[in-house]
């Protein structure tokens, strides 16, 4: 059983029978000792003992002082995600402010008239139509993000088909881990917005951020859409049921933003990719920008050609 104990308790062990027989000794034996010569044995006898429990103490106290330690680098931990998370929106919408500024697409505030829906908006009425530029395919947004887009326009009023139109889907991706699939809202026992069409072996966690797909026909790459509320399986078990929640406000919209002129891929930032590259892309935002701005003039003044994405439209 002996060799069960560990080096702390064995050495405790003896230092007790050590001091056991020293009190039983001083029992039997201390009347007859000077006072001196008692003092000087017990605290020799004893002297093995302080320094075992003061070997214990300090790694009691260190075994606290590391588990603290844990517990605080762990913090710092989840700190320095949150402050990546928000320095990645806040480039984005450094970005956006910039795009804004160059005038690629001019963005027009519109009154939400009426909305059509219940319980869930479906469909926004603006007041404003054709005779103030509106038409058919722009994207709506809000200053959080994507609202929908223009699916009806007359001379004075128009219509927004939102994200909770079930006959509206959206090409959507998890920021950065690029896994993909379609944006629709879904009603049943627990009505709103899925990610639906992701395979059980596509890693999709909650609180990641949903932003429009390169693979969209209707809306540039990267546009926010949402955030992962929920992640499980599909009925079938073949799928991932993944629940999200939209960025704007689409029960409270009392004003949107339209996208004026011809929607082009850059006009909105990438989605933001894996951590281990965000700051060469970061870096090479400023080149591409400058780039593009000549590469514009110069298709300006060479060809009349209309962009890919007016001819897709």
């Amino acid at each position: 059983m002996a060799g069960g104990f560990s080096p702390v308790d064995r050495q405790a062990a003896i230092a007790l029978v050590f001091v056991e027989l020293a009190c039983a000794l001083l029992l039997l034996f201390g009347n007859r000792l000077p006072t001196a010569a008692m003092t000087g044995a017990t605290a020799a006898l004893l002297a093995p003992a302080n320094s075992t429990l003061h070997w214990i103490q300090s790694v009691a106290t260190a075994r606290s002082d590391a588990s603290r330690l844990s517990s605080e680098v762990a913090q710092l931990r989840i700190e320095r995600d949150r402050m990546i998370d928000s320095s990645i929106e806040n480039a984005r919408l450094r970005a956006l402010l910039g795009f804004a500024e160059r005038g690629r697409p001019v963005l027009h505030a519109f009154q939400v008239g009426d909305v059509a829906g219940e319980p869930w908006p479906i469909i926004y009425h603006l007041n404003g139509g054709a005779a103030e530029g509106l038409h058919v395919g722009q994207a709506v947004l809000a200053p959080e993000g994507l609202v929908g887009r223009i699916t009806r326009v007359d001379a004075q009023t128009a219509s927004v088909a939102l994200l909770t139109d079930p006959n509206a889907p959206i090409a959507c991706e998890v920021v950065g881990t690029g896994v993909r699939g379609v944006l629709k809202f879904r009603f049943g026992a627990e009505p709103g917005l899925y990610l639906t069409a992701v395979p059980l072996t596509d890693t999709v966690k909650v609180g990641e951020r949903i932003v429009t797909s390169a693979t969209s026909l209707l809306f540039p790459a990267g546009i926010p859409v949402g955030r992962v509320t929920q992640v499980g399986r599909e009925p079938t078990g073949l799928l991932s049921m993944i629940r999200v929640e939209s960025f704007a406000p689409l029960s409270r919209a009392r004003e949107v933003l339209v996208a004026m002129g011809p929607i082009d891929r850059t006009w909105w930032p990438k989605p933001a990719p894996p951590d281990s590259v965000r700051a060469q892309v970061a870096r090479g935002a400023a080149g591409r920008d400058s780039s593009g701005v000549a590469a514009d003039s110069g298709r300006s003044a060479s060809s009349g050609a209309r962009p890919d994405s007016l001819a897709r439209r």
